[in-house]
């Protein structure tokens, strides 16, 4: 675009003599200003919509320190796991827990949820046969799945946590991706292992888990498969529990319907920012944090479970 002096310029060849100048006074400059900015407002492009949803719950954070203070800590040293190959190639590093291991409360979940799903009659089986033929549906049958991701609807996910019975116990099993690049891996290894189970169960998944897997299976170009029947608990729990709790939320049903309250929990709202400060700095002090609110996330699925009522 020519500039204004090479405008007046051709103003002044067409009209054969100089333009004459003027002065213009402090009030014509604003008036000019202010059409100018009138102006620019009306060719400004259209701004894209930002639905209430996909807007982060909190401020972000002033500049400053991404980690806590203190040496930076190896996930390796953090977290005990391996390094294991997708079934579509690619990499992720797998945590594996067993819950009768973290003490005799979690041992005596595991018993009552082995006992109320074989159990006839009971408020696990009742709301299940709903779904599916019980007489055939095994305890391996059963997957729980529980997603940590990195912010906003679309963006990649990071941790597929999921929860299966095996050796006498519930075990706990995530899939970690250690930077972006392994996320094809995470959704890959998920995928295949769900292909092999009957019953998938989640809280809001049917909502929110699962349709976010789909989205990043395909930005990933891996096929989505999942034909197990889908227990949703968040439904089930409003279901039972709506008329006397302020809430059906995970934290407020674990509280008032389990009897547990987490100390020196990560708040979810923190944890999309800690995953980017781990993949930036290396760092796995937080990840630590992650890894146990997405395993607890997971046995309270089941707890919820075996104290649906009859």
């Amino acid at each position: 675009m020519s500039s204004s002096r090479d405008f007046q310029k051709r103003l002044e060849a067409l009209n054969r003599e100089p333009l004459p100048q003027r002065k213009k006074s402090d009030g014509e400059m604003e008036d000019i200003r202010r059409r100018i900015r009138k102006l620019r407002e009306e060719n400004r492009p259209p701004q894209p919509i930002h639905y209430s949803r996909d807007l982060p719950r909190r401020e972000p954070r002033e500049e400053g320190p991404s980690v806590p203070a203190g040496p930076p800590v190896l996930l390796e040293d953090a977290a005990a796991g391996v390094e294991v190959d997708a079934p579509r190639g690619g990499k992720a590093y797998l945590v594996t827990e067993r819950l009768d291991g973290r003490g005799q409360d979690w041992a005596a979940l595991c018993k009552t949820f082995h006992d109320e799903l074989l159990t006839q009659g009971s408020g696990m089986q009742r709301r299940l046969s709903a779904l599916l033929d019980m007489d055939r549906l095994r305890l391996e049958d059963v997957l729980f799945m529980d997603l940590e991701t990195t912010g906003l609807a679309g963006t990649p996910l990071f941790l597929i946590g999921t929860m299966v019975w095996e050796d006498g116990s519930l075990t706990v099993r995530q899939y970690l991706a250690r930077d972006y690049s392994e996320e094809r891996a995470v959704i890959s290894i998920f995928l295949d292992g769900v292909a092999a189970r009957k019953l998938l169960v989640s809280f809001n998944g049917k909502s929110f888990d699962l349709p976010y897997v789909r989205v990043r299976a395909a930005a990933n170009r891996i096929p989505f498969a999942v034909s197990a029947a889908h227990f949703d608990l968040l439904h089930e729990c409003r279901r039972v529990w709506r008329r006397v709790l302020p809430d059906c939320r995970l934290q407020t049903l674990e509280s008032r319907i389990c009897g547990r309250v987490r100390h020196s929990d990560i708040a979810g709202s923190e944890i999309p920012e800690a995953y980017h400060a781990f993949v930036r700095t290396g760092n796995a002090v937080q990840m630590v944090q992650i890894l146990e609110h997405n395993r607890l996330d997971l046995a309270t699925l089941a707890e919820l479970m075996v104290k649906l009522p009859a």
